[in-house]
């Protein structure tokens, strides 16, 4: 099902990009956070792309979106942006709205956590920061038996391959990369920009005790305790060089060595992530060498449902590293 992923991504990114590129209003979710025509046009593709592949067809897919609030009146000229913008994204003159939504809906599966083996995507991951023009991703990954299998993770604004520790730069890029990831066989990364470029295998940076810690963290408040992540990472009195990013492109950091530790606290008692927000990225960082856990150690569990019920905050990064900041957190 792999060439089916990096399909489905590439089309994705097109349609992000043909959004970008227009005019795009946002709607608020019941949980005050934006939904924009590109999350919409991005989980239709991705639906429709998968549902192309015979391995693939018949998977249920758990997406954050659903059509109902696309589908209201109101939002007429919402549907016709993300029509367009799919059918720029399989190169067609123009797409049926009742296919569009059918295909969005479709990925919204409330069973699909059910099953041994399911799909989950998050169209566009860091909205906000798709609206303000920064960092944002799109995550597909294959969950089997609790586990991520499979995973592609497009970053339409992440430059390629190594920073080289440039990270004060990362956010004035625009040329995207696409990283994927199958169980056992490593972590690879593709330029989008050139055409024949080959894929990479990616490794995540090996950091060394005392060193300066890269770490990759959310740019809004609501999504991590940037407070109590610094008191967390000043028990290893290590210096700190922070970054601070929307999205899974968090993740990729880790993976190809930019970023030595992705840290996500919880903001209130009571809050778990969401699977798609991590499932594909933590996939690829472990397939890259890094290990992947909660603020207790314990591996993520992604067979609890839509949430990480079974799992307190986010750690990925060095083993090393981690090893010494959950000693530090123990004391």
């Amino acid at each position: 099902m792999l060439p089916a992923l990096l399909l489905a991504q590439r089309r994705a990114m097109r349609a992000t990009r043909f959004v970008s590129s227009s005019m795009h209003a946002a709607l608020v979710k019941s949980d005050t956070s934006p939904v924009t025509a590109a999350d919409f046009a991005s989980q239709a593709v991705l639906s429709l792309t998968l549902s192309e592949d015979d391995a693939a067809r018949g998977i249920p897919i758990l997406g954050e979106e659903d059509a109902d609030s696309l589908a209201r009146p109101e939002n007429a000229e919402l549907r016709k942006l993300v029509r367009s913008a799919v059918a720029f994204a399989f190169e067609r003159d123009s797409m049926r709205e009742h296919d569009v939504l059918n295909a969005i809906q479709d990925a919204h599966s409330p069973y699909a956590t059910s099953e041994a083996r399911f799909f989950t995507l998050d169209p566009v991951d860091g909205t906000k920061g798709f609206l303000r023009g920064g960092q944002y991703a799109i995550a597909l990954a294959l969950i089997e038996d609790g586990t991520p299998v499979l995973a592609a993770l497009g970053c339409p604004h992440l430059p390629p391959f190594s920073l080289d520790g440039a990270m004060d730069s990362i956010n004035n890029h625009a040329v995207g990369t696409l990283q994927y990831a199958e169980r056992a066989n490593g972590a690879f990364e593709v330029d989008l920009q050139v055409p024949s470029a080959s894929p990479r295998m990616i490794r995540a940076r090996e950091w060394k005790s005392g060193s300066t810690i890269r770490v990759a963290e959310s740019v809004e408040a609501a999504h991590s305790a940037h407070d109590e992540c610094a008191k967390a990472l000043a028990l290893l009195s290590c210096p700190i060089a922070s970054l601070r990013l929307d999205s899974q492109a968090k993740y990729a950091l880790v993976a190809r060595g930019d970023a030595d530790l992705y840290i996500r606290m919880p903001t209130r008692a009571g809050y778990f992530e969401c699977i798609w927000d991590h499932a594909a990225g933590v996939l690829i960082a472990q397939e890259a060498g890094a290990r992947a856990c909660d603020l207790n150690g314990n591996a993520l569990d992604f067979s609890a449902g839509e949430r990480l019920f079974n799992n307190l905050g986010v750690l990925c990064g060095d083993e090393e590293l981690i090893t010494q900041l959950l000693a530090a957190l123990c004391r």
